[in-house]
């Protein structure tokens, strides 16, 4: 693109501007690095800088009717292709699951959405006026506690629309993504490649929800290497996803993880995977009952399940083999 000739003309020719405020205009993006300029004196060529940012509200009606695919197209595909092709993969893949997410299941009025991205970074964010999502999980299936809807949310596998939907959306981009975090309900929900474990916070958004994804502009993680971890390549749909990792302190709720409870709500569903890898970063204690109802009740009545236990700390682990069948795997 030639400032001369194509880029100034064609500006001039659809906002009115002058040459002289277009020019002034191209050096101002070109200094914040939203705009790259190569040559110097008066026949410069341009291209997009490493600097992206865009945003845009909708109507939740017209979503429905545009569809995820056709907001991709049309909005975002023509201003991410500076991006590695893995990376731009990733963001194609979280934008239009998390977008989906909110048009069918959020029972909202408007969403909103945005893509950033520097040198270093890739951000988007989807935001919705609707239902919380941990609500409508918890009252789908009549959880005791909002915070355990999030420990489901973990697992993958949920939906509360089955006949249209996997349920495999959130785990799988929470898996893409440097950091994948959920406000809603007043919580706050983040899976973190930096960190070891899953992490439930207080937040301040009451109403509605909103999805954001951050990834490394440079990073080397592929969409492939995130399905070849936990997808069976001679399965298909919902019954490719053999794997799970349960991050257990999501079922502490602020407490040790002592109760038969506490075991039912880490044990639910997971019948569903061949393996359940239970993650016990961050518990600080176990008690008799729950080892009992994972490792023995829930272990004998699922022999087809393969528990893994990880990141126990030693008190946790002396407390597990101290209850837990002799021949379970630790």
């Amino acid at each position: 693109m030639r400032a001369g000739g194509p880029v100034a003309q064609r500006a001039v020719e659809r906002t009115g501007l002058t040459r002289v405020t277009i020019s002034r205009r191209l050096a101002r993006l070109v200094e914040q690095g939203f705009v790259s300029r190569k040559g110097a004196g008066t026949r410069p060529t341009y291209s997009a800088g490493d600097k992206l940012w865009w945003q845009k509200q909708w109507e939740r009606q017209a979503l429905a009717a545009d569809g995820e695919g056709e907001i991709w197209l049309a909005h975002l595909a023509p201003i991410v292709t500076a991006l590695p092709p893995n990376v731009r993969n990733i963001v194609h893949i979280g934008f239009t699951e998390m977008l989906n997410n909110a048009i069918d299941h959020a029972q909202a009025s408007h969403i909103s959405c945005s893509l950033r991205a520097d040198a270093e970074v890739v951000q988007i964010a989807v935001v919705d006026d609707g239902v919380g999502i941990f609500q409508r999980i918890a009252d789908h299936l009549t959880l005791p506690d909002k915070r355990l809807a999030i420990l489901e949310l973990a697992k993958g596998k949920f939906t509360t629309a089955a006949e249209g939907h996997s349920g495999m959306g959130v785990f799988v981009c929470s898996r893409m993504f440097d950091r994948f975090t959920i406000h809603s309900d007043g919580l706050v929900f983040t899976h973190d490649h930096d960190f070891t474990f899953d992490w439930l916070d207080a937040g301040h958004q009451e109403t509605g929800t909103t999805v954001l994804m951050e990834i490394a502009r440079r990073s080397a993680r592929t969409s492939t290497s995130v399905y070849d971890r936990y997808f069976d390549p001679d399965q298909s749909g919902p019954d490719a996803f053999l794997i799970t990792e349960v991050p257990l302190r999501l079922a502490a709720l602020g407490s040790d993880l002592v109760s038969r409870s506490q075991g039912k709500w880490v044990t639910a569903r997971i019948d569903q995977f061949r393996r359940a890898i239970l993650d016990f970063e961050g518990v600080t204690g176990v008690g008799q009952g729950f080892v009992d109802e994972v490792f023995r009740v829930f272990a004998l009545a699922h022999p087809q399940v393969d528990l893994v236990a990880m990141n126990m700390s030693d008190e946790v682990a002396r407390v597990v083999k101290m209850f837990a069948p002799r021949n379970t795997a630790l």
